[in-house]
């Protein structure tokens, strides 16, 4: 029996296993006796790493998975989101959310060491994985069984990522890594950025100008030549119009306007990676312990990836190429420091700092209704983006026991009623941040050949907007903190845990976005804008009065938002043993949510005081969360849980459990969710609105899951599930137009989903009398899952096309095959892994057009890693092997489909320490 804490003292363990297998025997296989073959095969398999997650397994209480840290290696993956997509019943949307049982982030909880973190996603209140490298983690529990010590936010499953933790002894290690994809190989788009690039932050020269913020303070948030006009003449200056439209052209000469795209010739990933750790034992007792561990990575890689995207009415003649080139560059910072006393005591810190940033140029080109290539007209449209994400988290935990040691050392304490009493603490500050200095969209025309389609001509459109920037500033903090009491009681055949705990989280949400134009309108403007964007917005023609270029402020005024949160929950739990037979867990979590989200206009100024009534979002969002909190959203509910499972062996395997578990839980809608802000969607650059009044979704779990586990390391798992959900929320297209497509929010009536999961794990040593003795270092692993779901829309109204229909990025299937090799003496290790999901629906149609759905993606990868010494290991990853493209399709049409491309990447690690 465990705790929700004790998956991470488990997880520590998980990798002893491995650091031992390279070294216990490097010599190649030479025909022995059986016997001497069996001692090597139970030392040297790396195959093991699929084995060891076995034991924390049974111990939970509920249906849950596991990943260790050599099970992610094994498969390559280089992200926490692409290795989740491994595990059973879960699929990855857009390479950073996962859907857990056919159910969309919103039912997908993430935890930090079984802490709440901020999330750096601008349209999003969950935690984008992809941020997260592989490296920084020891495992990754999902828990698809609630119990009360989880928060009551649960519906497909709780991911909880688990970071290492300080070694058991010397550890120095350097690791170099290397990659090319076939898609990038060649050139790609690039343009003048800032000097800092390369580190993944901007030094200033995309950021919004200093004149225009002061400019935008002096004009009262109005920086039109009308506004400055009347701001200045109001304030007692008698100025023309004439000069504030020029003082309005100086202000847009600020702006960074050298963007001109060129060719750059893509170099190779590269990447390093650098550990450094130890654990002391102090005094002559060596009763106290100290361990430290220090990680730092770095990354950068280019990729291109295409676009084709079509109009599903008339998709041989409306269309866009999309060339799309984006700069990536993470960095890694982790330092972990532990401190215990005796096996009872133990306190452990850690410091993480991520930074993911995305640099992206892309051109598209091509035609629609109003650019029809009959009439010699094409669009063009060049856009630049760049987004800087980091996440910063400093944690602090601890674990107390009153064991042995401890009734010796305190006298007092040594009584039978506080044996093996356990108390454990976390505190958790956090804050992520996303920063788009500048995104840049600057749109022309082509003029083209009707017969041939060929370009001969292009300009800048002759619009106050041919030039839109977009300058985007978010904040989200989280505090949270809580404890947990257990006390095991022992009697004749029964073994109790009796458990509670209390938490609170505390989250303030800042969203900024200001929205600027540039452009003219002026027809004697017409020959300075044939040209390239570089080429056009010079100082020389902005100024220029005859031009007549203007700045302007976009938007419709409610981008952004403020927004605050506060869960605060306890729960009562009851774990026990019958007879070695029998385990049921029980037991309640009382909930209370506050939540609260507001629009703002950062231009909203107050004329009387000539300043901003908004705060900025980076100082003020969690001064004003108390504020917001009183002024929208509270509830409070009780979520029970009852798990029982059913413990006997040599039924077909050495070890067999039959777990059946119900629990009421539910879905909350997020913070931007339930307040009427607007904003733009930076994948689908729809408008989003939120909806006021939106309400929570209470949800009904069953599990039935039998599992057997054979000493062999063979396993087998069947699981079935079920949940009904009243009022899901749901994202719907709402009213708007083919250049201005707005999505909204609805609760829909109910929704059901229904499935069966199956996973398992073959050793093939078996088969080698009958085959060979060729076949004993392979295995075959994997997972399948099938469900189907089913929503119920209702009178939202919305027209939509389909009023029952599945869920949103629900699969009806998910696979996971590996067929893997661990050569006898631990030094060759290969595994050639597939992964495929059926069709899911992207996006919900009305008015009668069909609704949109995203293609199966099928990826097929082969890793390889070889140990030539103990300190020396290098790892080959060949990734999409079937080059599958994304895609999407309505009404039989592939409206979009973007290119993946195979990557190829080694990496190769020199081990200094333990």
């Amino acid at each position: 029996m465990s705790s929700r804490k004790r998956g991470r003292t488990a997880a520590v363990a998980l990798p002893v296993v491995f650091i031992a297998a390279p070294l216990a025997a490097q010599q190649e296989w030479q025909p022995a006796p059986p016997q001497l073959i069996e001692e090597v095969v139970a030392v040297g398999r790396l195959r093991s790493s699929a084995t060891d997650v076995v034991q924390e397994r049974l111990e939970q209480e509920v249906v849950s998975d596991f990943l260790s840290v050599d099970q992610i290696s094994r498969t390559g993956d280089s992200t926490v989101s692409l290795a989740l997509r491994r595990m059973p019943g879960v699929t990855l949307v857009n390479d950073q959310f996962i859907y857990v049982r056919g159910l969309g982030e919103r039912y997908s909880s993430t935890l930090l060491n079984n802490a709440h973190v901020p999330s750096p996603d601008l349209t999003r209140n969950v935690l984008p994985l992809d941020i997260f490298p592989s490296e920084i983690v020891e495992a990754l529990a999902v828990q698809k069984g609630y119990s009360p010590d989880m928060p009551a936010a649960f519906g497909g499953g709780n991911v909880n990522i688990l970071t290492r933790g300080i070694p058991d002894g010397p550890i120095a290690s350097v690791e170099v890594t290397s990659g090319y994809n076939s898609e990038s190989g060649d050139t790609g788009l690039t343009y003048a950025g800032g000097g800092d690039d390369s580190l993944g932050s901007d030094d200033g020269t995309r950021a919004l100008p200093e004149d225009i913020q002061a400019a935008i303070r002096q004009y009262r948030g109005n920086i039109s030549a009308v506004g400055i006009y009347s701001a200045l003449n109001r304030s007692g200056q008698s100025v023309a119009f004439d000069e504030a439209q020029a003082i309005n052209r100086e202000l847009a000469t600020s702006l960074h306007r050298d963007v001109d795209f060129e060719s750059k010739s893509l170099g190779p990933d590269a990447g390093l990676e650098a550990a450094l750790g130890n654990r002391w034992y102090i005094g002559e007792t060596e009763q106290w312990e100290f361990g430290a561990l220090g990680l730092l990575s770095y990354g950068n890689k280019w990729r291109n990836r295409d676009r084709t995207v079509r109009n599903v009415l008339n998709p041989s003649e409306e269309y866009s190429e999309q060339q799309r080139t984006t700069n990536q560059v993470t960095a890694t910072g982790v330092v972990n420091l532990g401190l215990g006393f005796t096996a009872d005591h133990r306190i452990d810190t850690s410091s993480l700092f991520l930074r993911n940033t995305e640099d992206d140029a892309s051109l598209s080109v091509g035609h629609t209704f109003n650019f029809q290539r009959e009439a010699g007209r094409g669009f063009r449209n060049y856009d630049i983006r760049f987004e800087q994400r980091e996440l910063r988290s400093d944690q602090i935990r601890g674990r107390h026991v009153i064991g042995r040691d401890t009734a010796e050392l305190v006298p007092f304490l040594d009584k039978p009623f506080l044996e093996g009493l356990t108390y454990e603490w976390y505190y958790s500050d956090s804050s992520a941040t996303t920063d788009i200095p500048s995104e840049i969209r600057i749109s022309a025309e082509d003029t083209v050949d009707p017969a041939t389609g060929e370009v001969t001509g292009t300009s800048i459109r002759r619009t106050g907007s041919a030039a839109n920037y977009r300058f985007t500033d978010l904040e989200d903090e989280v505090e949270s903190y809580g404890w947990d009491l257990m006390k095991p009681l022992g009697f004749a055949n029964l073994d109790v845990e009796v458990s509670g705990g209390w938490d609170y989280s505390r989250k303030a949400r800042g969203y900024l976005q200001t929205e600027l134009t540039l452009g003219t309108t002026g027809a004697a403007a017409a020959p300075v804008l044939a040209g390239t964007p570089g080429g056009v917005f010079t100082d020389q023609h902005i100024l220029d009065p005859a031009n007549e270029f203007r700045l302007g402020v976009g938007g419709i005024g409610t981008e952004s938002y403020l927004a605050a949160q506060t869960v605060e929950g306890s729960y009562v739990k009851l774990d026990a043993m019958l007879f070695d037979r029998w385990r049921v867990a029980g037991g309640a979590r009382w909930e209370q949510f506050s939540q609260a989200s507001l629009p703002i206009d950062p231009l909203e100024f107050d004329t009387s005081l000539g300043q901003s009534v908004i705060p900025t979002a980076s100082g003020d969002a969690q001064r004003n969360a108390q504020n917001l909190l009183g002024a929208v959203y509270r509830e409070d509910d009780l979520y029970p849980s009852l798990s029982a499972t059913y413990m006997r062996p040599d039924f077909w395997a050495e070890t067999f459990q039959l777990r059946f578990g119900v629990s009421q839980t539910v879905a909350r809608p997020d913070l931007r969710e339930i307040s009427e802000a607007t904003y733009i969607d930076p994948l689908t650059e729809a408008r989003v609105r939120g909806r006021a009044g939106l309400r929570t979704s209470p949800i009904t779990n069953i599990d039935v899951r039998a599992e057997w586990f054979f000493d062999s390391g063979d396993n087998f798992t069947v699981s079935l599930f079920h949940k009904d959900i009243e009022d899901p929320i749901e994202t719907a297209e709402g009213a708007g137009s083919d250049n201005d497509v707005f999505v909204t929010f609805v609760n829909a009536e109910s929704a059901t989903v229904t499935g069966l999961e199956l996973e398992w794990l073959k050793n093939l040593d078996a088969f080698g009398d009958r085959v060979g003795r060729w076949i004993e270092p392979f295995f075959v692993s994997g997972n399948l899952t099938f469900s189907d779901s089913e929503l119920t829309v209702g009178d939202v109204g919305l027209d939509l096309t389909s009023p029952v229909r599945r869920m949103a990025g629900h699969s009806e299937h998910v696979a996971n095959v590996q067929l893997g090799f661990d050569s006898l003496n631990g030094a060759h290790s290969w595994s050639l892994v597939y992964n495929t999901f059926g069709e899911r629906l992207f996006f919900a149609g009305r008015n009668g057009a069909q609704d949109t759905y995203e293609k199966p993606f099928d990826s097929l990868d082969l890793i390889y890693s070889f140990h030539p010494t103990e300190r020396l290991s290098f790892k080959v990853r060949l990734q999409n092997l079937l080059e599958d493209r994304i895609e999407l399709e309505q009404a039989g049409t592939t409206i979009l489909e973007q290119t993946v491309g195979r990557t190829a990447r080694l990496d190769l690690k020199w081990n200094l320490g333990q």
